[in-house]
């Protein structure tokens, strides 16, 4: 069985999803159902930038806020693969 990634937020619509996961800029594909993605350390300057933004939804804020969270709660000193794993993400929207 394969381990899924987490989900981080679900949206109501895929637009709605698109729109969030574009305002923040993360690279991200097309999932049945939901929008997959792996966090890199770059990606770190993006969230900030959203979530500094005053201008930022509320929506896209909690996302940001979510990413954010992953990416530096999986900053554990484990070797590579082991982070791939651990920055990976999902965000689910109603079909």
């Amino acid at each position: 069985m394969t381990d899924l990634p987490p989900t981080l937020m679900t949206f109501l619509s895929l637009d709605q999803a698109e729109s969030a996961l574009d305002w923040i800029g993360v690279e991200f594909a097309d999932g049945d159902g939901c929008f997959d993605g792996v966090l890199a350390a770059d990606d770190a300057d993006l969230l900030d930038a959203a979530l500094a933004d005053p201008e930022t939804p509320e929506p896209v804020r909690e996302l940001a806020s979510a990413l954010h969270d992953l990416l530096t709660g999986a900053d554990n000193g484990e070797d590579d693969a082991d982070d791939q794993d651990a920055l990976a993400w999902r965000v689910a929207f109603a079909v």
